[in-house]
């Protein structure tokens, strides 16, 4: 019986060991593919476009480093938190570009926001639009509006900072 034991295990190691140096070979010959990286085609370079490279810049691909991708999860991302934990997102800051404020009732009060964190994004809102999670705008006066996020309000007033003062413009 261990005689029979025994060649059964060397049988066994034997195919194991076949089976290693197979797909060891096959990956040595499977053809490696590299990672795809889209490259945009160059812009067509007429003589107008020459004069304004500043005009067109925006519309130029942007290169691509791969050492920056690769290390990309460790940079926006605490390595060392515990598993399961994402980063607060930052609070929005808003500041009050302007307000709308109708003299008949058949259009809604307006205001023009611009979030200063992040992208400086630009926004029209009502009373009621939602602007995150839990903030929204509750009232729209002239020159100041009122912000709730949750049970705090939040007034944003209309800065008056002139941008030119009058010394200036009578020169």
């Amino acid at each position: 019986m261990k005689h029979i034991l025994k060649r059964l295990s060397i049988i066994g190691i034997t195919l194991l060991c076949c089976l290693a140096l197979t797909h060891a070979t096959l990956h040595h010959f499977q053809k490696h593919t590299p990672k795809k990286v889209y490259i945009v085609p160059e812009i067509e370079h007429k003589k107008s476009v020459k004069k304004n490279e500043k005009l067109y810049a925006h519309l130029k691909p942007k290169p691509v480093d791969q050492k920056e991708l690769f290390y990309r999860t460790i940079i926006e991302n605490n390595i060392f938190a515990p598993l399961g934990w994402k980063p607060k997102k930052p609070t929005p800051i808003y500041r009050l570009i302007g307000t709308h404020i109708p003299v008949g009732q058949e259009i809604k009060a307006t205001a023009i926001l611009q979030e200063t964190s992040g992208e400086s994004t630009i926004r029209i809102v009502s009373i009621g639009t939602k602007l995150g999670e839990d903030t929204y705008v509750a009232d729209i006066q002239p020159k100041q509006i009122v912000l709730k996020k949750g049970k705090l309000r939040i007034p944003l007033r209309l800065s008056t900072n002139k941008f030119l003062s009058s010394s200036q413009t009578r020169k």
